[in-house]
């Protein structure tokens, strides 16, 4: 080893051994951020930790911590196989209702109005609203859209008693359900080719009727999580309505899903197979 000289005074801070037990001094704690060394003759004889606050060494202190909150870099985006499963996930409620995903028609389950209830006036209100579904499922829509509608209804009932009875009519209500259903489906435009203003008149209604839209909407997703990448989707599909229930999805609606996840699963297990 070199020994040091009044020319290289700090080489002995690199060539002598430490005194003592080599290893490293104690951690400080979260409060004892500052550490002194004390050195004689290059070698440790001393060392303490006290807080650095209030200290000429603060300003180091705080230089660090705005470094560590710096923001830091985002993580690489997901593969576009995965992008569509978790928007296909937020419109249908989950990989496993994805997994289950079928293309066969809606058909009449055969479920029908509550026909015991306590409450007249509601019984009455969904009769009422069962009628104006069926009718407007006739005029703008097609089978399976009346059972859609006919099973949101029910569902909303089932979930949300209150969106049934606080609806200021049964115009409103059947109003929202088919603005629910009719963008979870893609139905209106410019997804689709029917304009909100011919349901609208339909029900005799003076306002739009996504004005009760959003409350039916929050009834049928509840407390789920649907928001996924609403802000994004595959190109080529429409902007669905995330509610979460693919009961309320017609058979075309489902058949594009399906491609779209047998596309992105493909795509995955090309992906796992080459990494």
């Amino acid at each position: 080893m070199t020994p040091p000289t009044p020319e290289r005074p700090e080489a002995h801070m690199y060539d002598h051994p430490w005194l003592g037990d080599p290893g490293y001094p104690d951690e400080p704690s979260a409060l004892d951020r500052l550490t002194h060394l004390v050195l004689v003759d290059g070698r440790l004889v001393e060392t303490w930790s006290e807080p650095v606050a209030g200290t000429r060494w603060q300003r180091y202190a705080d230089r660090f911590d705005r470094e560590l909150a710096r923001p830091q870099p985002s993580p690489p985006p997901p593969p576009p196989w995965q992008r569509v499963l978790d928007w296909l996930a937020s419109v249908c409620g989950g990989d496993a209702a994805v997994a289950a995903l079928t293309v066969e028609p809606l058909s009449d389950d055969g479920s029908d109005l509550p026909t015991e209830t306590p409450d007249e006036g509601a019984r009455r209100r969904l009769e009422a609203t069962a009628e104006l579904l069926d009718a407007v499922a006739a005029r703008w829509f097609d089978a399976e859209m009346a059972v859609a509608f006919r099973r949101a209804l029910l569902l909303v009932w089932a979930e949300e008693p209150e969106t049934v009875r606080q609806a200021r009519t049964a115009a409103h209500l059947a109003g929202g359900i088919c603005w629910a259903v009719g963008k979870a489906n893609g139905s209106y435009r410019p997804q689709g080719d029917l304009r909100m203003a011919r349901v609208q008149e339909a029900l005799a209604l003076s306002s739009a009727i996504s004005g009760y839209g959003g409350t039916v909407r929050r009834a049928l997703v509840g407390f789920r999580d649907l928001q996924g990448p609403r802000w994004w989707r595959p190109e080529n599909v429409p902007a669905l309505e995330p509610l979460g229930v693919p009961d309320l999805l017609t058979s075309t609606t489902r058949e594009r899903l399906v491609r779209l996840r047998d596309r992105a699963l493909a795509a995955r297990d090309e992906a796992t197979q080459a990494a």
